[in-house]
């Protein structure tokens, strides 16, 4: 993420920002564990220091790649990895932004652009095997775009030395 104004606090619990002070950055596609393909957005129904739902953002950045599967994860919710399997995880009692009955619960969500360009958004199963939840995209063989951005953003933000 690119950072060119002043942070911003914001209470994670009720979602509000100080709206005196907006930091204003790009979201941006970097590599990451290599543990999941595609893109990872934690915190996925919380709203950003700029205001913005981290989900808006998240689906740009899908649409700027869109070879790419996305796996959203919201704020009380996990995607548990175990081998060949997975499970989602969520602390009950607690918001989120999947409907369940008259509320909504934390969970994950699935999303890709389908071959008309078009957004694909589905909630991620409960449990289940990895490989099928790979599959939602139709040609998982595509290329990754490496976002320009990458170079300016690691220029920004060097690494620590001891």
């Amino acid at each position: 993420m690119l950072n060119d104004g002043e942070p911003t606090k914001s209470n994670p619990a009720s979602d509000e920002v100080n709206n005196d002070v907006k930091a204003s950055w790009d979201y941006i596609r970097v590599e990451g564990l290599g543990i999941l393909p595609g893109l990872v957005c934690p915190h996925h129904d919380r709203i950003q220091s700029n205001g913005v739902k981290r989900m808006v953002d998240f689906e740009a950045m899908l649409k700027r790649h869109p070879y790419e599967l996305g796996i959203g994860i919201d704020h009380h919710a996990a995607l548990q990895v175990d081998g060949d399997n997975f499970k989602v995880l969520s602390i009950p009692g607690e918001s989120g932004s999947v409907e369940e009955g008259d509320t909504k619960v934390p969970g994950v969500w699935l999303k890709y652009v389908d071959d008309n360009g078009q957004l694909q958004s589905q909630v991620c199963p409960s449990s289940g095997k990895l490989s099928n939840l790979l599959q939602v995209i139709t040609n998982p063989d595509k290329h990754i775009q490496v976002d320009p951005k990458v170079d300016l953003a690691r220029k920004e933000n060097p690494l620590v030395k001891d």
